[in-house]
This record gives structure tokens, sequence and C-alpha cells, in this order.
């Protein structure tokens, strides 16, 4: 049986606040394979601007290319119509009826978990881990989530033993790492005004977005370049 982390999300751009996370999670939950599955429909973003999904793709796959057990799905290019986390999880769960699965999402989304679709399955398809986000932690996290999974919840230090769950059981892992304090919203942003970001990407991210001039990039020069 195969340990598998699935990693939702729009990645518009993928950054670094995304990426080490990713790798504290990795380590300390021993996954065989940790896959990104960027959002290709995302239902809570319809009618706003999305970079095209190849261009989401190509730039995750940049990101990922450096280390052996970080992977890039299109899973969410199946179906038509809005492309919920509960069925992107059951897809995965049919491909791996034998594996362990973990689903991450940062805090600031675990916060907002009752207003998800069908998210009461969604909890019931894998283990969550939630990765640290410095806008929600804590009790206040607690708080905001719907009192039922209040007993499922499990504070995890990066490379600490992960307590075990029962065979039957999914359990809320919160992954109590340093958060990394960028967002995406706030690197598009940073894009459009013409300020740097290669200090808060991957380097090969930081060239494609150059290449292709993503995020409506001001003409004045960016970093030098």
């Amino acid at each position: 049986m195969s340990r598998i982390g699935v990693y939702g999300g729009t990645f518009d751009p993928v950054h670094l606040g995304h990426l080490v996370p990713a790798v504290r999670a990795l380590d300390t939950f021993l996954f065989d394979a940790l896959v990104f599955v960027p959002a290709a429909r995302p239902p809570h973003k319809q009618g706003e601007p999305l970079t095209p999904f190849s261009h989401r793709f190509a730039m995750l796959a940049l990101a990922t290319h450096p280390y052996e057990r970080l992977l890039v799905s299109d899973l969410e290019l199946e179906g038509n119509g809005p492309a919920y986390t509960v069925d992107t999880l059951a897809r995965f769960r049919r491909r791996h009826p034998d594996d362990e699965l973990f689903f991450l999402m940062g805090s600031d989304s675990f916060s907002q978990i009752g207003t998800w679709h069908h998210w009461e399955e969604l909890v019931d398809l894998a283990h969550l881990v939630v990765l640290h986000r410095a806008t929600v932690w804590g009790d206040e996290l607690r708080r905001r989530v719907p009192a039922a999974l209040h007993p499922r919840l499990r504070v995890v230090e990066p490379f600490a033993d992960v307590p075990a769950a029962g065979p039957s059981a999914r359990l809320v892992y919160l992954l109590d790492h340093e958060p990394f304090p960028v967002s995406a919203t706030h690197l598009r942003e940073r894009l459009r005004q013409g300020l740097p970001i290669r200090e808060l990407v991957p380097p090969e991210v930081y060239r494609y977005i150059l290449k292709y001039r993503l995020y409506a990039q001001e003409k004045r020069s960016i970093d030098g370049l």
C-alpha cells in the first residue's frame, strides 16, 4: 500500500509558499508521491480572471521537476462544468482503492471547509493535511471549522512521527510548520506593478512568467531583466 498526497489549488502562479510546505509534508508523512492537481474550472472563481490551465500546469511541472516524488496531474481536465474537490478526490480514490490518501490544503481554505460542496463526503475520502497559513491558525482555526471535525484534529510538528489512524478513520493533521508569508494574489499584483518576485518563486517559474509576459506585467524592466 502506497501513501499518496494530493495537493489541489489554482496555483496561479505556483510559488515557494506552496512548495516549501509541500516538501515539509512530503518528508513528515513519508509520501510515496505528492501530486499537485491544478484546478481546471474552480467553482469559487467562476467569472474571475484565471491564467489558462496550460500555463499553470507548465509552471507546476517546472517547479516540481527537481523533486523525484513531486508530480503534477491534469485530472481536473476530465468532465464538464465546475470541478469540485470532492469529485476530484473521488476519482483519485477510484484509481487508488488500496492506497492511503491525504489531501493537502492551506489553513485559510480549511477554515471555510464548511461551505465546500459536499464537504462531509470529502473529509471521508482521505485524511486532510492542513498547511499553516499566517492568516488563520490555532484556536481561531478551530472555531471556524465544523464542530464535527474537532475530534479528528491532530497537531503535527514537521518531521515528527505522525499518529497512526485506524483502518477506517479519516484524520485532520494540522502541520505546524513556519508559515511562508506569500500569496499568489500578492505575486500577481507585484507583477502588474513591475515589482520583483525573483525570491518568491522557483527560478524556472520566474523565467517562464517573464517569457510569456503573464499577469499583465508593466513594460518597465523587472529585476533588471
